[in-house]
């Protein structure tokens, strides 16, 4: 079935189209307990701290113990992406539901041009590869291993006079400019790509043994 029939088949039953939000949804928040996240970033910053210091001794690190270190910050992991997701399809339901309203004729107060500018995807942003870049340079300045404030900090002086038009777009889901959830976006793709250390303690970012 192709692209046209599936938008056919949606608009005659929009009931299909809520279905599958609803489901998207679930689906991304399935496991999502603020409780059980928690205790998961306290285990993790407690195992990390007793590898750290079984490293400095000189005394082998159990496999159990590593292997729990990694499950863990991989699972974290998962859901702090699943999290960006649903701050993105938030963001983007409002501004459709709103622009709805006004075909509707249901809403006389049309949208602002900041929000229009705010949400277009035709203003030039900064490549991954450059956000890569300088996440990598943040990083070895903060000596390898930095809070994520401190490299959104360290990022901004960098790209200071470089941001394009829609690199300063806020986005109000996530309370930040566009260039950094974008940032943070590649920093999850770095993990993957074995450039950042996947198993850092929540809230941090570390280059890989490779890359330092």
């Amino acid at each position: 079935m192709n692209q046209e029939a599936n938008i056919d088949e949606y608009a005659k039953d929009p009931d299909l189209l809520v279905g599958l939000c609803r489901d998207v949804i679930d689906r991304l928040c399935s496991g999502d307990d603020d409780g059980q996240t928690t205790a998961m970033e306290t285990q993790l910053r407690e195992i990390s701290r007793a590898v750290e210091k079984l490293e400095k001794m000189g005394v082998a690190v159990p496999d159990v113990l590593r292997a729990e270190k990694t499950r863990l910050a991989a699972a974290l992991g998962i859901q702090a992406e699943a999290a960006q997701v649903l701050n993105r399809l938030a963001d983007e339901l409002d501004q459709l539901v709103a622009d709805l309203k006004i075909r509707l004729g249901r809403n006389n107060e049309r949208p602002s041009k900041k929000k229009r500018h705010r949400r277009s995807s035709n203003s030039p942003r900064t490549g991954a590869a450059i956000l890569r870049e300088h996440i990598i340079k943040a990083l070895r300045k903060l000596g390898g291993r930095a809070r994520v404030a401190d490299i959104m900090a360290e990022m901004g002086r960098q790209l200071e006079g470089r941001l394009l038009a829609g690199d300063v777009e806020w986005r109000k889901a996530t309370n930040e400019y566009v260039w950094q959830n974008n940032a943070k976006w590649e920093r999850f793709r770095m993990t993957k790509d074995g450039l950042l250390s996947s198993d850092s303690p929540h809230g941090i970012w570390e280059l890989s043994e490779a890359k330092q």
